[in-house]
């Protein structure tokens, strides 16, 4: 279980890093080619997928089919088809009717948004090609969701990276033929059909070999089915209010140049925070064998490590590019951008917060008690999150909108772990201990970082990385020395053994 734990998860990682980072890349070009009220346009349009504004309404099929393939695996493959049939069914329903929805109101979304009269017809024109492309997007999750179940992460990441590949060489083909931003959207679409449509075939594969089959459902399957669509969706709405409905906000609000703006700080923050959530998906089918197992020892383990490891490799690394910030945005997408670091460094808060406690979340997920509570602290989080924002809108604009994403995540953390950590049957002072060893770290960083920058000027790309690169280096090894305990380190040798097939 540790071996296929640690390649899933280094196989995922990297993978997601290198998607992200061809990401970064076609942001960066596209808002110094096309200027941030394109890059808000575009980001508005991509608000309407599944990974957007209607994550919403997908109810969790994804997650859900997850974990019925995963506990197909464990025996009871007759109860695993009932319930992926009817979540297909679900995810199929969703996907028609979301498509109509949107192609409906796609006149009406573009007066909303306030989009320019020049750009009306060409936000409109995607938006209808986006309505087409729902039904797929959301038959597509369940093939991803049945690929996780399998453990089949390879084909998952190799279509994320590939897609990723195809879509950043397209933007650049288009930046440098000067064609009309609305083909970029058209790429993403096209990319994001076909690798659907790869992860389909993959899918039946993948079950052909295994007694799972669409089929009808019976009474108790579809109440727990409904059951658990019913929590998923409660605990959609408010990470929707928490994040994808950000953009849509500050469109109504302000206009597609303040969402580019908005979209440009937190692309960062939230490519490293998805970053995160391979470790998260890897850790869902182990997590179900553990639970169906009732072993406490390993979930506890399993609880542990998860905030202890993860955090000692990464929290680091952010703390470096939060005290770089400045740096980054000047090479990423030009000087004149570079006056926003201090909301760039404020943002790198949420993707450490996540880091330190989406695995352990992620392991009890399957525990319906505590995702009703996790449910319950989130709608508390978002409340928090709209109060402050709504207190900085006169002062800060669309950046009152990071403000309150930041605090919230920062205030919350602490009840999240109690809780969190109670369920595990650990000791809420393990959060407390990180936490103060984290700050060390940092603050010793802050030091070297500040020092470094009176000697050197990492202005350009090649000077950041390695400037950069140094720095994260130092910065793994005071984590070593004051974060990791003697056992935390030789738990990483684990790791290491178990990603070697030849161990």
């Amino acid at each position: 279980m540790l071996r296929r734990f640690v390649q899933n998860t280094a196989i995922s990682a990297v993978a997601y890093a290198l998607a992200g980072v061809l990401g970064l890349f076609a942001v960066g070009l596209i808002a110094r080619s096309y200027g941030l009220a394109v890059l808000g346009l575009i980001v508005l349009v991509r608000a309407f997928l599944p990974t957007g504004f209607l994550a919403l309404f997908d109810l969790g099929v994804s997650e859900t089919t997850t974990q019925e393939v995963a506990r197909g695996r464990v025996g009871d493959w007759g109860a695993a088809s009932e319930k992926v049939s009817l979540l297909t069914l679900i995810a199929a329903a969703v996907g028609i009717f979301s498509g109509i929805a949107v192609w409906i109101a796609a006149g009406l979304l573009a007066t909303i948004f306030k989009v320019p009269p020049d750009q009306a017809a060409a936000f409109v024109a995607i938006l209808y090609a986006t309505a087409l492309v729902l039904p797929i997007s959301f038959m597509g999750l369940i093939a991803e969701g049945a690929l996780k179940g399998f453990e089949q992460y390879g084909w998952l990441r190799l279509t994320e990276v590939g897609g990723n590949v195809v879509y950043v060489v397209t933007v650049y083909a288009l930046v440098w033929k000067a064609a009309p931003f609305e083909w970029i959207a058209y790429s993403y679409l096209a990319v994001t059909v076909t690798k659907y449509l790869v992860l389909a075939i993959v899918t039946y594969r993948a079950a052909f070999d295994t007694p799972l089959r669409f089929c009808s459902w019976t009474a108790s399957s579809s109440k727990d089915v409904f059951h658990r669509c019913w929590l998923m969706f409660s605990n959609r709405i408010a990470g929707t209010f928490q994040q994808t409905l950000v953009p849509l906000a500050i469109g109504v609000l302000y206009g597609p140049a303040e969402v580019g703006t908005f979209d440009l700080i937190t692309r960062l923050p939230r490519f490293l925070k998805t970053t995160m959530t391979p470790l998260h998906s890897a850790i869902l089918p182990i997590s179900t064998h553990i639970d169906e197992a009732s072993d406490t020892r390993r979930l506890q383990m399993l609880g542990r490590n998860g905030l202890v490891l993860p955090a000692a490799i990464v929290v680091p690394v952010l703390v470096v590019a939060a005290l770089f910030s400045e740096e980054i945005l000047k090479v990423w997408v030009g000087p004149q951008h570079s006056n926003q670091w201090p909301w760039l460094a404020l943002s790198m808060l949420v993707p450490a917060t996540t880091v330190m406690l989406g695995a352990g979340q992620a392991a009890l997920i399957v525990r319906s008690d505590f995702l009703r509570l996790n449910t319950r602290l989130l709608y508390l989080q978002v409340a928090l999150q709209y109060l402050i924002t709504g207190l900085g809108l006169v002062w800060f604009r669309e950046r009152a909108f990071i403000l309150g994403w930041v605090l919230s995540y920062v205030a919350f953390a602490p009840p999240i772990a109690h809780h969190m950590l109670s369920h595990m049957k650990l000791p809420s002072s393990l959060f407390w201990k990180q936490l103060g060893r984290h700050i060390l770290v940092a603050s010793i960083l802050a030091g070297l970082v500040i020092a470094i920058k009176v000697f050197v000027d990492p202005s350009t790309l090649i000077s950041l990385v390695i400037v950069g690169g140094l720095s994260c280096v130092v910065a793994w090894m005071l984590s070593g020395a004051i974060i990791l305990s003697g056992s935390d380190r030789a738990m990483f040798g684990r790791f290491a053994r178990a990603i070697d097939p030849r161990s």
